[in-house]
């Protein structure tokens, strides 16, 4: 698990790290796809789907067959799960309702399991209950496929939700140097700023990085026995 300090990006219980606060939580890449590859239906495919397109939580929950395009290869995002009254609504923002891209990989994910372990229901939900009458809510979800593949893996999960994937996917795509406006409509954040923020906790360890490739000095010095013949 990786946790966001105020050095930048820190692996492994935040409890070795007392001394540095910790703001979110979020997986790796490598951990998202072992934890894909760990979960049983229905869980890995909602998990697959948050992690190649980065919906909110009652984004994913609240998605019909109907969102899915496998002409255009996109998922259509334009409602989404109220946790509370587990009612669906408008998302959050207007900025939210979008199309996003929907990858190859995610697109055979969707058929075999639509076609192999989706249970119709009336509504067409995606992610139905077991009764087939409402999509399963975030609780459920996080309760019985996040925590128990979590704890198989070994990776810490007390305070993890499915808001890791959506953060993990935005600092992969930060450290791959995609252009802001990319990461903005993938996320859909209705402020460029919101967006900026998740550059700027990537920004610390790059940033190192980058100065430790060009911004040396050691090959501007002269070696040390260099010195001594000269001066002799």
């Amino acid at each position: 698990m990786w946790y966001d300090g105020p050095q930048g990006r820190i692996h492994g219980h935040p409890t070795r790290y007392k001394h540095i606060p910790t703001r979110c939580l979020f997986f790796a890449r490598r951990q998202a796809i072992q934890i894909i590859e760990a979960a049983p239906e229905p869980f890995k495919t909602l998990f697959a789907l948050a992690w190649s397109t980065g919906l909110r939580a009652g984004e994913i929950l609240a998605l019909t067959l109907d969102d899915l395009d496998f002409n255009h290869m996109t998922v259509r995002v334009n409602k989404s799960l109220d946790d509370a009254t587990r009612e669906v609504r408008l998302p959050k923002t207007p900025k939210s309702i979008a199309a996003l891209p929907m990858t190859t990989m995610l697109e055979a994910k969707l058929r075999d399991y639509i076609h192999n372990h989706w249970k119709p229901n009336p509504a067409q939900i995606l992610f139905p209950n077991r009764r087939g009458t409402r999509a399963r809510s975030r609780d459920n979800v996080v309760r019985v496929g996040l925590k128990p593949v979590l704890r198989k893996l070994g990776i810490p999960g007390n305070h993890t939700g499915l808001h890791a994937f959506r953060h993990g996917l935005a600092t992969e795509l930060a450290e791959a140097s995609v252009p802001l406006t990319v990461l903005q409509n993938q996320l859909r954040h209705a402020d460029v700023k919101t967006t900026l923020r998740v550059y700027s906790h990537v920004i610390p360890q790059t940033q190192r990085d980058a100065m430790e490739q060009v911004g040396g000095f050691q090959s501007l010095r002269e070696p040390e026995s260099l010195l001594k013949f000269k001066r002799k």
